[in-house]
């Protein structure tokens, strides 16, 4: 544990976190490496006492083992920066906020606030406590503008229970469409629009977080066109922080505005630029006015997989590493072509949500978009009577966010190791999403082969997660693997080399 006696310093995060160890280096000697029953653990349940933060590496009974699991994609869990502003913030703070959200507001959480509008280019942003709650309270802002609610199938299963919850006090018809199936989608709405339902609201994740596929959003788009009062709410969980240029998140990835993301009608009426310049939230396109999914150039290498069908969900080789320069130009590329690309306007209402855990390794979730909508929100009893996120962690996600948007260094390191590990992959005939995503998921063989696969590397130090019988599409379950910008090359080669030799 540590102990803290000083009031805040200014100093620098290093000095700081130095003189912390320095302070507390006898308290935490005798703590690292001994967990409790050690050998009376199985070797799965083993891998739950980490001596130390998730990292690109893991502290497990004083050994050290390569991660491959969970979240953090940005590598920021243990960041100095990051660690030094939390400790900063107890300090100054303490460790809660003490406050309902109607009441008084920790300057921290204004501060993710503010800094989270100044990323999505709206006019406001509102941080809430856990993807749930984000969620939640969106749907309940705007679920009785919408008869019909059509989610896709592999949705997690926190966002269905979150919009059974939010439809339970709506009369609008819950109904599933097979996973990034744009004409399954087409055939539902056409069904069940003929005679009662007329104003449709698809739900979907923007990237999935079990497989790493990316949603077809552009087909939606044009699919919903033809519903006047239809929309589009993408949770963008695991999208925020790692896909786009700027790592605004999935609607970014495929070149679309997030400044219109979260509006009124009202918004709508208002806005000078609505309905002009041949724009309106309920025009028709056409397939030719979407982008494709290579959003990265003409020389991206990557096109997304057709998804496959599924069952309805709801009721109704060579160790040699390869040459830098090819990544380096790539991600070059990437990035300058972004940051001229005209952003397009969104094609109809379009909601969203986001995480500030996935990628960005801070605490929370954010609600973007205009007053008008954020004070619809913030009106909500279930908003007003919930609680802050804890202030010294919110300062944490205050760093995590300046750290991944103004300087690139630490998407792009995390995109090399993307473009590499997933090329690998591939030369060794694994199918893999072709996507700049940070998982990738495998299917190999039966359940028992994946486990045995999965407890084989845990014995040479690497840690990959199993996942048993994901959905109807993968029933025997996959191998899922996550990729850190703080993974080095050496990381990657391990686990590859590693793989190979098991398979």
């Amino acid at each position: 544990m540590l102990y803290f006696d000083k009031q805040p310093s200014g100093e620098s995060p290093e000095r700081i976190l130095s003189s912390l160890n320095e302070e507390n280096a006898q308290q935490l000697r005798p703590q690292l490496g001994q967990p409790v029953l050690k050998r009376e653990m199985s070797l799965i349940e083993e891998l739950f006492a980490f001596d130390g933060p998730p990292d690109a590496t893991v502290s497990i009974g004083g050994e050290e083992y390569i991660y491959f699991s969970g979240e953090g994609y940005l590598g920021l869990q243990a960041h100095p920066e990051v660690l030094a502003s939390t400790c900063e913030a107890v300090l100054h703070y303490g460790t809660s906020s003490g406050s309902l959200r109607r009441r008084y507001t920790p300057v921290p959480v204004l501060e993710v606030q503010r800094q989270a509008a100044e990323i999505y280019e709206t006019p406001r942003a509102l941080y809430c406590e856990s993807e749930a709650d984000a969620l939640g309270c969106l749907l309940e802002s705007v679920i009785d503008s919408y008869d019909l609610v059509l989610v896709d199938e592999h949705c997690s299963d926190s966002s269905a229970a979150v919009i059974r919850r939010a439809l339970t006090r709506s009369a609008a018809r819950l109904i599933s469409f097979k996973h990034r199936d744009p004409d399954d989608l087409k055939r539902v709405l056409v069904r069940k629009t003929k005679k009662r339902y007329k104003r449709p609201l698809v739900i979907t994740d923007g990237l999935f977080n079990v497989t790493g596929e990316i949603a077809p959003i552009p087909e939606y788009y044009e699919i919903l066109s033809a519903y006047p009062g239809a929309a589009l709410l993408v949770n963008d969980a695991d999208g925020f922080g790692v896909l786009g240029g700027k790592g605004r998140g999935t609607l970014e990835y495929f070149g679309y505005d997030t400044s219109r993301v979260n509006h009124t009608p009202q918004d709508h009426q208002s806005d000078p630029t609505y309905g002009v310049g041949d724009f309106s939230y309920n025009d028709a396109f056409t397939p030719d006015e979407f982008p494709q999914e290579d959003s990265y150039g003409a020389g991206e290498p990557w096109s997304e997989a057709d998804g496959e069908e599924s069952e309805d969900f709801f009721d109704g080789e060579s160790d040699a590493e390869p040459e830098e320069d090819p990544i380096d130009d790539f991600i070059c590329l990437q990035r300058d072509e972004t940051v001229e690309e005209v952003k397009k306007p969104l094609p109809l209402c379009t909601y969203l949500v986001s995480s500030l855990a996935r990628a960005i390794g801070g605490f929370g979730a954010l609600i973007p978009g205009s007053s008008s909508f954020i004070d619809r929100v913030v009106d909500l009893p279930r908003f007003q009577f919930s609680s802050y996120p804890p202030t010294p962690l919110a300062a944490a996600t205050l760093k995590g966010l300046q750290l991944s948007f103004y300087q690139d260094d630490i998407r792009h390191k995390l995109w090399n190791n993307v473009y590499f590990f997933k090329s690998e992959l591939k030369k060794m005939g694994f199918t893999v999403q072709e996507n700049m995503a940070p998982i990738v998921s495998l299917g190999i063989g039966s359940d028992q082969n994946m486990r045995r696969i999965q407890h084989a590397m845990i014995k040479e130090q690497v840690l990959i997660s199993f996942l048993p019988k994901i959905n109807a599409r993968h029933p025997e379950g996959n191998l899922r693997a996550a990729l850190f910008a703080s993974h080095e090359r050496v990381m990657l080669n391990i686990f590859l080399d590693t793989l190979q030799r098991l398979i």
